[in-house]
């Protein structure tokens, strides 16, 4: 199942290199694609939590990595993409069933992981964007130091993972 998802999506207008494309592709043909059948090497969703009225973006100052990035997280063995994405919401953001059903992701990345404790070295980053004001978000504080609602100006600022700003020049479209 997950396999086929992910194949579906691997979509060159939407990865941000072609390079990426070949990747994501000649990952998703190595199989065990989920952190528990490859702790180093395995696929994430990332969602971009966006305030169209305010046109803002909602920007974590996360505990484990250390930086300013969007929230996110791996894919668990069994699970699909939509299982994951209302998964993790629901586990960073407090809000159950978010998505009805499965949204179009609006980018695919990779990230290099450069942290000694952790075992992941590169994440497959399949990114949604959220539509929300966040008035029903219930923000996990073991997950982030902080969080902030920032103009994508203002986010540019402070965010410095590469995969997490090309999110964010991409969702410049929204904000006109």
């Amino acid at each position: 199942m997950l396999y086929d998802e992910i194949g579906k999506i691997i979509d060159p207008t939407i990865c941000d290199s072609e390079h990426t494309r070949a990747n994501f592709l000649k990952r998703l043909e190595e199989g065990s694609l989920t952190r528990d059948e490859h702790p180093q090497s395995h696929y994430c969703v990332y969602f971009l939590p966006y305030n169209q009225r305010d046109k803002k973006v909602l920007i974590a100052h996360h505990k484990k990595s250390g930086l300013w990035i969007s929230p996110g997280g791996h894919i668990d063995k069994g699970e699909g993409l939509f299982e994951t994405l209302n998964r993790e919401i629901d586990e960073e953001l407090g809000v159950t069933h978010f998505f009805q059903e499965l949204q179009s992701p609006f980018l695919l990345t990779i990230t290099p992981i450069e942290n000694k404790v952790q075992p992941c070295k590169t994440h497959y980053d399949i990114w949604y964007l959220v539509l929300s004001d966040g008035s029903n978000f219930n923000v996990d504080p073991k997950e982030f130091h902080e969080t902030r609602w920032l103009t994508i100006a203002e986010a540019e600022k402070i965010v410095t993972d590469g995969p997490n700003r090309k999110a964010l020049e991409t969702i410049k479209q929204y904000d006109t």
